[in-house]
């Protein structure tokens, strides 16, 4: 069944005199020939994901088209932010929808700009406007996109229940009317990250079905006869890191970036930088269109053929970083608590160059030790570390927090934990009574992982002891909000529904004990809390047990 929702009757005076001066940057673009664009998002797929699966359909595009395993996604690294930049060509600053929980009646900042729908101008309301006869249709798995577009603009607005009726019903689309631009959303592959986590076996398993599902849509391409007058571009919204998203990791930021088809450069791997935003601005540029003053997205000239990047600032790509042992597990740094001492190891992913190391948390450089054999650790310690070619750096920076405790250490921090309901920021607790109670070694999710569930709420306390009078930046990073006080003042406010995100504050502190508070909630899926600390004498570490003492 077609759906037609856009009316095509416009007063051309009323809309030249509201919204003809936003419609003024020309991209300067020449007839390209392409006359179909289909973009083809799917929700959580990372780099990673694309290199660790048997995925021959995009490979193959990637073979002949021109790519980017190094896009960058917008933050915060959530759904709605991105999906909206991603079709508004600008970002959260500019568009006003800056999490999940945005709606067009319930927001925190106003977009810069919009129309009658209350809504920043996205792509589709540009083709609409901009030219006569046009057929526009949008196919998602996720209903929340539902929200972020024009439904004025466009002509076939669906939302089935699954990735496959999403693949099937796009493809009879693209087959039966031949659209101009079609825009689809996956939403299968962001489900396995958050339930099974980002790098396992079922997360690769559902990127090789989106493979298949996009060879699907590329033969429905085929079939309606417009394969040499199309291009198709593949992205997504962000990555993730462990059974979630929304920080600001490589991992949760770096997203994939292909185009294909009519006037792209073959196997041409794309060395300057893209951004979410850039995506529609692509799109524009492919059909002629002319671009709003708002948007700040740029079209990647460089992936179609005539068209070279000039600038002197490409991508930079870095080796893996080293990997230090025990490694980071989801949201989890490496390193960890060990009875009295440990051994660190060091490893190079990649076997090439020099792995050198610190040990007091500064950045390594070309006169830093080299990593041979194991390290002996006896106290706390902040380990870094990266790989070197010729004397200069080649690689991320790994990072990892040992913290030595005596065996006999007893558990300082005490937590109370409320099973609550509809949390979306941090709850009164004062006069409710917990539904679970114990002590643990530190200020951390990690240790009472089984405890949490959806809309959990847990409140720590201990006592900080401190050895020299100064200035204390502590950290929470935490999904989803968190509260840290010390001696009942509010330092770190990180509250909120939120991803991953790390706030900090500072407070001058004296010698002796002070009593420290951390609060924390977990809306929905596994959440994350981790606290640390940071003087200008001590760097950054997690708040360990031997800085604290039982109240």
């Amino acid at each position: 069944m077609w759906i037609s929702t856009k009316g095509k009757v416009i007063n051309l005076a009323i809309v030249g005199f509201a919204f003809g001066p936003i419609f003024m940057v020309a991209q300067e673009s020449k007839n390209l020939g392409i006359e179909h664009v289909i973009v083809i998002g799917f929700d959580g797929l990372s780099p990673d994901g694309l290199h660790n699966s048997n995925t021959p359909i995009f490979d193959s595009l990637k073979n002949e088209g021109a790519y980017t395993m190094h896009a960058r996604a917008i933050l915060p690294t959530s759904s709605s932010p991105n999906w909206a930049s991603m079709i508004m060509g600008a970002g959260p600053e500019q568009h006003g929808i800056t999490s999940n929980a945005w709606e067009r009646d319930n927001f925190t900042l106003p977009a810069i700009t919009q129309g009658d729908d209350f809504l920043f101008p996205t792509i589709f309301r540009l083709l609409d406007e901009q030219k006569k006869d046009v057929e526009i249709g949008i196919v998602y798995d996720w209903d929340g996109f539902g929200r972020l577009f024009e439904k004025s603009a466009v002509d076939y607005d669906i939302n089935p229940e699954n990735e496959d009726e999403t693949a099937i019903v796009a493809s009879n689309y693209i087959i039966d009317k031949k659209p101009d631009l079609t825009f689809l959303h996956f939403d299968h592959v962001d489900h396995a990250g958050h339930e099974f986590g980002h790098g396992t076996e079922e997360y690769y398993t559902s990127v090789e079905k989106a493979d298949e599902l996009l060879g699907k849509v590329i033969e429905a391409i085929k079939k309606a006869g417009i394969l040499d007058s199309s291009m198709v571009i593949i992205s997504s919204d962000h990555g993730g890191l462990g059974k979630g998203h929304g920080g600001e990791t490589l991992q949760e930021i770096e997203i994939p970036f292909i185009l294909w088809g009519k006037s792209v450069k073959k196997n041409h791997k794309i060395e300057h930088p893209v951004y979410q935003y850039d995506n529609a601005a692509t799109v524009a540029y492919a059909l002629g269109l002319k671009a709003p003053n708002a948007w700040i997205g740029k079209p990647v000239k460089s992936a179609f053929i005539g068209y070279e990047a000039k600038d002197g600032y490409p991508i930079l790509e870095q080796s893996e970083p080293p990997i230090i042992l025990p490694k980071s597990k989801g949201y989890k740094k490496a390193g960890g608590l060990f009875d009295d001492s440990t051994l660190v190891s060091i490893k190079n992913p990649t076997e090439d160059g020099i792995v050198r190391y610190t040990l007091n948390g500064s950045m390594p450089s070309s006169d830093s030790p080299i990593a041979e054999g194991l390290i002996s650790l006896d106290k706390n310690t902040v380990v870094k570390s990266a790989i070197f070619k010729e004397d200069k750096i080649r690689s991320e920076v790994a990072e990892a927090y040992f913290r030595i405790k005596s065996k006999n250490t007893i558990k300082p921090v005490n937590y109370e934990i409320f099973y609550l309901k509809d949390l979306r920021f941090i709850p009164a607790l004062d006069n409710r009574k917990p539904d679970v109670t114990g002590s643990c070694y530190e200020i951390t999710s990690a240790e009472i992982e089984n405890l949490i569930k959806g809309n959990t709420a847990v409140r720590f306390k201990s006592q900080i002891i401190i050895e020299q009078s100064g200035m204390y930046q502590f950290y929470t990073r935490s999904d989803d909000g968190s509260k840290l006080f010390v001696d009942d003042q509010l330092v770190v406010d990180n509250d909120g529904d939120h991803g991953v995100r790390e706030k900090e504050g500072q407070i001058h502190l004296k010698p002796g004990a002070h009593h420290l508070e951390v609060v924390w909630f977990n809306g929905g899926g596994d959440g994350w809390l981790d606290v640390y600390v940071e003087t200008d004498k001590m760097p950054k570490q997690i708040v360990s047990t031997t800085l604290l003492r039982t109240k």
